[in-house]
């Protein structure tokens, strides 16, 4: 299961992207994952601290891990 972000960066916010994190653990339960986001979501941002995290959701496709530009 995937935790998809969009993050925009504090300096500019108008400058979004998507970030895919894969948890590590079982969440194949949407719910579980929403549940268990949060930490992933604050540990992410901690360790971008020019980037805020506007948006987040749980994706449990096979989609590759892709980023994409929001400009």
């Amino acid at each position: 299961m995937d935790l998809v972000l969009l993050v925009c960066l504090i300096s500019s916010p108008q400058s979004c992207r998507e970030e895919r994190v894969l948890v590590s653990y079982d969440m194949s339960d949407p719910r579980t994952c929403m549940m268990g986001a949060v930490p992933v979501i604050a540990e992410w941002a901690g360790d971008h601290p020019d980037y805020q995290v506007s948006r987040w959701k749980c994706d449990g496709s096979s989609a590759s891990r892709l980023t994409r530009n929001f400009n």
